[in-house]
């Protein structure tokens, strides 16, 4: 049984997005129709058998209530450079978003700010040299929308200006105008009333700033108005202009960026690259339709978009010529859409997807060697967790390059959590030649640890250890045995019965 959305489906979707609202309406009833129909009864998640997860041990789970950590989006990474710190957002309910930092097996709260969204956070993120701090996020400071940036002292310093991405190299940084997101796109804009940014902004004053972060002095460089101009289309006429996802080279010589409209006759997107020092506008992608991307080095940049050449695909671009070719062509792409990047080897590619008929999310890791897609688990989409609610996936990479962000759900239990994005544990994602035929006996036994330790975690009762032995007798037994005991022994499974209750 086909679970994903097949190329007559998205076709229709194609058609529809010359009426938003309509398409808006529609999706969700197909939606919730797919999912009566095609739903996985009990289901809340799968991780592939050869899937080594391990607990980010040694940091204290807060205690009780209804406590919500996610860390944003899928460009920036919650690890330090030396993999001792990692950083993510939590939340409690209310305006208030906290900045949590874990480091050598201690919470510390950062600071708290009501600049953020579900999809983003607080854009917080670690910060390279030659910058007023190791971290920096988005804040709320006399009514003006700020940045805070924090030295390893844990001293603050407030520019004002938030930020959406710093330079590689230090020095400056790149931001938009979150308001005009709240109002187009609230998922990734910010609510609250503020004086310096407004979400009717005029088209020549709204834009891509460019911060000096010595100073704190910022500069509209590239204005909504100048890219209206720009080889101008006649569905931009009487539409709604933004720009949204600014993401620098990994040396910061140049940078791209959406230039997206709405208007009478549906959404329209271009990718633009800029050369950072003389900012010169070049269009990469100008077929109505682009989504995410990822540079993998200083002239290529991988992206989910439409051509003219193959439909909907993922690309790889040189944005230096605009040369491009598919990417996993048939294989990378069978689930559509996703928020990729590359390992630091720049060999693999993690991407995720949104749910299928089912409501499962995908996570995905492509060999660009073989041309190998291995689905690294499925996770369930509750209903109650979409829309501005809601956090995708976002898999991102460790600096070393060994482990993927991912959620626990033992930590996510004793917490009180609900489905919430990735934070502090981790996957491996190595695999050998025999990754699919059986459950290795050591991979079996670390998850047996892990199941031991979180039925201790959440005080449950001894027969419920049951399903702790589940991964060793599947390395034991041949494949069809080891899954009649998966069957057999589910209804013992404490995860389910534990996040079910939460």
């Amino acid at each position: 049984m086909k679970t994903n959305y097949n190329k007559t489906e998205r076709y229709i979707g194609k058609i529809l997005d010359a009426s938003p609202q309509i398409r808006s309406n529609l999706k969700l009833a197909y939606l919730k129709l797919n999912y009566v129909l095609y739903r996985e009864k009990g289901f809340e998640y799968y991780v592939h058998p050869d899937v080594s997860i391990q607990d980010a041990s040694g940091y204290p789970a807060n205690s009780g209530g209804n406590v919500h950590e996610f860390f944003g989006y899928y460009d920036k990474s919650p690890w330090a450079k030396d993999m001792s710190d990692f950083l993510v957002h939590r939340w409690e309910g209310g305006q208030n978003l906290q900045i949590i930092r874990y480091s050598n097996q201690e919470c510390q709260i950062i600071g708290k700010t009501e600049a953020w969204n579900f999809q983003q956070g607080a854009m917080t993120q670690w910060t390279p040299d030659n910058t007023p701090g190791i971290l920096v996020f988005n804040s709320v400071s006399n009514k003006n929308l700020v940045s805070i940036w924090v030295d390893s002292q844990g001293d603050c310093q407030e520019l004002p200006f938030p930020i959406q991405v710093v330079n590689p190299q230090g020095y400056k940084a790149l931001t938009l105008n979150y308001k005009r997101l709240d109002k187009l796109r609230p998922d990734y804009g910010y609510k609250m009333e503020v004086k310096n940014f407004s979400p009717v902004q005029p088209l020549d004053k709204d834009g891509i700033w460019e911060v000096d972060l010595n100073s704190g002095n910022g500069e509209l460089i590239i204005s909504l108005s100048e890219l209206i101009n720009i080889q101008p289309r006649p569905e931009m006429e009487g539409a709604e202009h933004k720009v949204n996802h600014i993401l620098y080279s990994p040396l910061g010589t140049r940078f791209v960026f959406m230039h997206r409209w709405l208007g009478k006759v549906g959404k329209f997107s271009r990718l633009y690259v800029v050369n950072s020092s003389n900012i010169s506008l070049k269009i990469l992608l100008d077929d109505r339709m682009v989504s995410h991307y990822s540079w993998e080095d200083e002239d290529h940049l991988l992206v989910w978009a439409r051509h003219s050449s193959e439909g909907d695909r993922y690309y790889r671009i040189n944005v230096t010529n605009g040369s491009l070719e598919v990417i996993g062509k048939d294989v990378l792409d069978i689930l559509g859409d996703g928020h990729p990047s590359f390992s630091p080897d720049r060999r693999w590619i993690i991407t995720d997807s949104y749910p299928d008929r089912r409501r499962q999310r995908h996570l995905l890791l492509f060999d660009r060697q073989n041309e190998k897609l291995t689905l690294l688990g499925r996770f369930l989409a509750p209903w109650r967790y979409d829309g501005e609610e809601r956090t995708d996936l976002h898999p991102r990479w460790s600096p070393d390059g060994n482990k993927i962000s991912y959620d626990l759900w033992f930590r996510c239990a004793k917490r009180g959590l609900k489905f919430t994005n990735f934070s502090e544990p981790l996957i491996y994602y190595r695999f050998s030649s025999d990754s699919h035929k059986k459950q290795r006996l050591n991979h079996a036994i670390d998850q047996a640890k892990i199941g031991w330790k979180g039925c201790q975690m959440l005080n449950l009762p001894l027969w419920q250890y049951l399903a702790v032995a589940v991964p060793i007798l599947r390395a034991i037994f041949p494949p069809r045995v080891s899954h009649l005991i998966y069957r057999s022994l589910a209804i013992f499974d404490p995860r389910k019965k534990q996040v079910i209750t939460n």
